[in-house]
């Protein structure tokens, strides 16, 4: 792309719990969660155009227009903020698609807050963060990232103070998870159990990671499991490896295992099934204004 303005990574998220609260009047399910932005990521390229939204990307398989998040984003912003010029955006894919790690999501954010300074809108956090929640539910976390206790529907954020002194491995198994599909087939029943306990009452316990794995659970592993039993089975291989949390992410069918150690951490890493995406990482911090 020539006379490119801006690159800018677009960086994954894992869930560390989920809890699910409900069925809502609007169909949407209730969550309560802890969202962590991690080293993985997409890498976005900006440049300026005359007129319109040309969006390019590496992987042939995702669609160019209203059917990308980060073309609906761009366009989104273009009409509220009554911008004339457009823009030229080449997305670099490189966080899995149906992993449960938000990178669609990610990729949109991205994309607000680039061409808000790109068009000269200069709009603050709050407003970009209203714009990010027409586009998809966790699509408000990545305005900001870093670490965020998420209820609603993931949509309402406070941020936290999280430990990152740590060093996760993921695993992409290969397997394209439907968001829809696992809260389709959510058994409340085998849930609420879970539900006298919300995270927010429990983040006194997010700076002592040997709790972690005792007190933050993932609702809808029950339902991925079940028809994706090799899930189950990396989470407990992590857990053996000496992880002291081991997790699905989301909605799956990413899970990951996260070490005090980056030794341990790279040791893990190296036993894995070469056949899947494996990939080290890290926590990162929010974006800055």
């Amino acid at each position: 792309m020539n006379h490119t303005y801006r690159s800018s990574s677009a960086y994954a998220k894992i869930n560390i719990g989920l809890a699910l609260l409900g069925k809502r009047a609007d169909g949407y399910h209730e969550i309560e969660t802890i969202f962590q932005q991690i080293s993985i990521c997409d890498t976005l390229h900006f440049a300026r155009q005359e007129q319109g939204i040309a969006l390019t990307c590496s992987d042939p398989g995702l669609p160019l227009d209203e059917g990308n998040l980060v073309f609906r984003a761009a366009r989104l912003l273009q009409q509220r903020g009554e911008i004339t010029s457009g823009c030229q955006i080449h997305l670099e894919k490189r966080i899995p698609m149906g992993a449960g790690l938000g990178g669609g999501s990610s990729d949109a954010a991205t994309t607000l807050r680039v061409l808000n300074r790109m068009w000269q809108l200069h709009w603050p956090a709050e407003t970009l963060t209203d714009l990010a929640a027409q586009l998809g539910s966790d699509v408000p976390f990545f305005i900001r990232g870093g670490a965020a206790w998420g209820r609603g529907r993931g949509e309402i954020l406070e941020a936290l103070q999280m430990p990152d002194n740590y060093w996760g491995v993921l695993i992409y198994p290969h397997i394209v998870v439907s968001t829809r599909w696992v809260y389709e087939n959510v058994n409340f029943d085998l849930t609420k159990t879970l539900k006298n306990s919300k995270f927010y009452s429990l983040t006194s316990f997010v700076n002592q990671l040997d709790l972690w794995d005792i007190h933050f659970k993932n609702d809808l592993e029950y339902v991925v499991f079940n028809r994706y039993p090799q899930l189950a089975l990396l989470v407990d291989r992590f857990r053996r490896q000496g992880a002291f949390y081991a997790r699905m992410s989301g909605s799956g069918s990413a899970v990951f295992g996260l070490f005090s150690e980056k030794k341990a951490a790279l040791r893990a890493l190296e036993s894995s099934d070469k056949s899947m995406y494996c990939h080290l990482f890290h926590p990162v911090p929010a974006h800055r204004a």
